[in-house]
């Protein structure tokens, strides 16, 4: 069994953890000891016609109104005596709106417990001086409003047995709400099938999305026989690795992922180059309508709020477009990795690199967490499994001669070892050495793909690699 770098090692700093996998090797092909690691969410897109428009609106509001009023009353008790009266907050509001929510307000006021509950358990921490020292003070948890126009936030919290799908293919259905007598159309598709949990429906950007949390291959209780989602796999893990070799990837943004492997001299780079022109695309929309607000606000002109919703959009856009490219990138590079015959991975974290080196590179464009989560997701659907390595120290060391050399990254993207005079690329370096803390030796890399992320797919950039059947067309436009 290879060696993985434990957390608590003492020449390394031990930072936050990432939400994938909080043990070092933990087999992501096998179920998880958590008990949601079985769970996949898919969202739909939700077409109300008018009058269920209409009808989603006022649920939606009065969701945010209980939340609001529940959560107020509650701030003040805790200002007041430091503690909240949870048992009859919750008697109060569920009988105030339970005209409108029906059994559903239970769910709202489940998860505002949920949330006041873990904000005391993080004040004592912070007490007993336990948490990180970057965290802060916690804070109460905070209500659905949006904090220029004020308004609330709509989305609705269904019970997983007040609602179910009819399915018409794989690409559209229906939703229907049975408290409220509505059946809606959706479009979007459904490959997970198992036992449904709790729905969440949102309004974002002037659009209904359904959020529909399934537990892969559960059946529902005999009581709701239709809380089950019909869906393409019962399983996650849908095929079988092809082999038993390692792959060894670091995580960046210039290259977004570099990998290496035990078994062959051939090298993959993947870059994000794409990533950050959207990025700062949308950077420079949401600074532009954001000052036009502010303007228009300071001098009393009303049509602030035109722009305002300008900015919002934008902001929304951005995350959207970032969160497609990176996913775009995470499942070509897993499917890669299956033909390849990989049967573990082991990808470098950087742990603590927002607290010790922070910038707009590493926080707001580089989403480490996110993107080895979704890695994780989606290399357990061909039973690879996915290891976390400290990835600390590994960009300064040099792989041919295993000695840090300070001067040894001379510009971006090219690492010149001093002793020996061989040139790397500088990512390829840090992939090979967290090879080397994982206990494994790499051939050095004679060969590299190099792949950049489109809008459409992932394309091929070395010439001798060729177009293939699967390579995404890039139409040709005008410059902007």
């Amino acid at each position: 069994m290879p060696r993985v770098v434990p957390f608590s090692s003492l020449d390394e700093p031990v930072g936050r953890y990432p939400t994938v996998f909080t043990t070092l090797g933990t087999l992501s092909s096998s179920p998880p000891k958590q008990k949601n690691g079985n769970i996949r969410t898919v969202r739909l897109r939700l077409l109300p016609n008018g009058a269920q428009e209409r009808k989603l609106r006022r649920i939606a509001d009065a969701t945010a109104r209980l939340w609001n009023e529940l959560n107020y009353v509650r701030l003040v008790q805790y200002r007041a005596s430091g503690k909240v009266n949870f048992k009859d907050t919750e008697h109060e509001f569920y009988y105030r709106f339970n005209s409108v929510l029906s059994v559903n307000a239970g769910q709202v006021i489940n998860l505002n417990n949920w949330m006041w509950n873990s904000f005391f358990k993080l004040l004592k921490l912070h007490r007993q001086g336990k948490l990180p020292r970057f965290n802060g003070k916690p804070s109460p948890p905070g209500f659905w409003k949006d904090k220029v126009f004020g308004k609330r936030e709509l989305r609705i919290l269904v019970r997983n047995d007040r609602y179910y799908i009819e399915l018409i293919n794989n690409g559209e259905g229906y939703l229907v709400l049975k408290d409220w007598g509505l059946r809606i159309k959706y479009a979007g598709r459904i490959k997970w099938a198992g036992k449904q949990g709790t729905l969440v429906i949102r309004f974002e950007d002037g659009r209904w999305f359904a959020y529909v949390p399934i537990t892969v291959g559960e059946k529902p209780a005999k009581s709701n026989p239709r809380g089950y989602v019909k869906g393409i796999h019962e399983r996650i893990r849908i095929e079988e690795p092809r082999g038993s070799n390692k792959a060894f990837i670091d995580v960046g943004l210039n290259n977004l992922f570099a990998v290496v492997f035990n078994h062959t001299d051939t090298a993959i780079l993947i870059k994000g180059s794409t990533i950050k022109a959207e990025y700062y695309y949308w950077k420079r929309e949401t600074k532009t309508y954001q000052a036009i607000r502010d303007w228009l606000r300071n001098h009393g002109f009303e049509s602030w709020r035109k722009y305002h919703a300008f900015y919002l959009h934008a902001i929304y856009k951005r995350r959207e477009r970032l969160r497609h490219y990176y996913r775009t990138a995470v499942r070509f590079l897993a499917k890669t990795l299956h033909e390849m015959s990989i049967d573990e991975v082991f990808v470098g974290y950087p742990y603590m690199v927002s607290q010790n080196n922070s910038n707009e590179y590493n926080v707001n464009i580089w989403w480490f967490n996110k993107v080895i989560r979704w890695l994780g997701e989606v290399l357990q659907e061909y039973g690879i499994r996915l290891n976390v390595v400290n990835e600390y120290g590994t960009s300064r060391q040099c792989s041919i001669c295993n000695n840090e050399h300070e001067n040894g990254r001379v510009k971006r993207g090219l690492y010149i070892c001093p002793v020996t005079g061989i040139e790397i690329n500088a990512d390829l370096n840090a992939a090979r050495n967290i090879a080397k803390k994982a206990g494994y030796e790499t051939p050095t890399p004679t060969k590299i793909l190099s792949h950049i992320v489109t809008t459409n797919g992932v394309k091929p950039l070395t010439p001798m690699e060729g177009v293939t059947t699967e390579t995404p067309k890039i139409n040709p436009t005008s410059p902007r």
